[in-house]
């Protein structure tokens, strides 16, 4: 039996104010950067647009930030249209900021050591909190993303969820690259940060504009 919606739940959201924006994607971005500055650290990578870069990053003389904004440019000019410039826009800027922030990151935060296990659950953790932070003032925070709001709005997928087998297809391809271990616990990593999303991405639960 469905139980009824409190009257908070049923009343309408308040939409956020431009403060609370630009605090909440801040945040967010600071705390994607984090993640995967960790998750480099220990030469693992995760999923969406994010893994795809870090991997590259392996095999390619180019740093994973700059990779990550190279992959995402043309995504976001293909969805503008159908997503809209006010969502592309936050997106673009959120995305500039990450690469911005996993250097910034990466050059005040010295890791002497970590472990394989500690920078997958830390570090999608970490990913996974920072992609609920912006998610929910309307912004993407990757290509894949953008993709994955746009299936979401179209076929009524969960969002969570199409994050999760995209990142599957991506994943995989650790263990070809990487290795056994490393591919496992990048396997981990994203099991871990789609499942923060999963979790907690519930607009039936939590006030979420994506």
């Amino acid at each position: 039996m469905t139980e009824p919606l409190s009257e908070s739940a049923a009343s309408p959201t308040v939409p956020h104010s431009l403060v609370e924006d630009i605090f909440g994607i801040a945040n967010g971005c600071l705390l994607i950067g984090l993640g995967l500055d960790l998750l480099h650290e220990a030469r693992l990578i995760t999923g969406g647009v994010a893994g795809i870069a870090l991997l590259l990053s392996y095999v390619l003389p180019y740093p994973p930030g700059s990779l990550f904004t190279w992959i995402n440019l043309p995504i976001f000019a293909l969805f503008w249209r159908r997503l809209g410039t006010p969502y592309i826009l936050r997106t673009t800027i959120a995305t500039l900021s990450i690469m911005a922030l996993v250097d910034v990151v990466a050059a005040n935060l010295v890791i002497a050591r970590i472990t394989m296990p500690m920078a997958a659950i830390v570090g999608g953790t970490a990913l996974g909190i920072g992609i609920l932070a912006v998610t929910r003032h309307a912004t993407g925070v990757g290509g894949l993303a953008v993709i994955a709001r746009w299936l979401s709005q179209w076929k009524g997928w969960h969002f969570g969820a199409i994050c999760m087998a995209i990142d599957a297809v991506i994943v995989s391809s650790a263990f070809a690259v990487l290795g056994l271990e490393r591919g496992f616990w990048s396997l981990v990593a994203a099991l871990v940060m789609n499942g923060v999303v999963l979790v907690w991405h519930r607009p039936d639960r939590y006030r979420s504009e994506v």
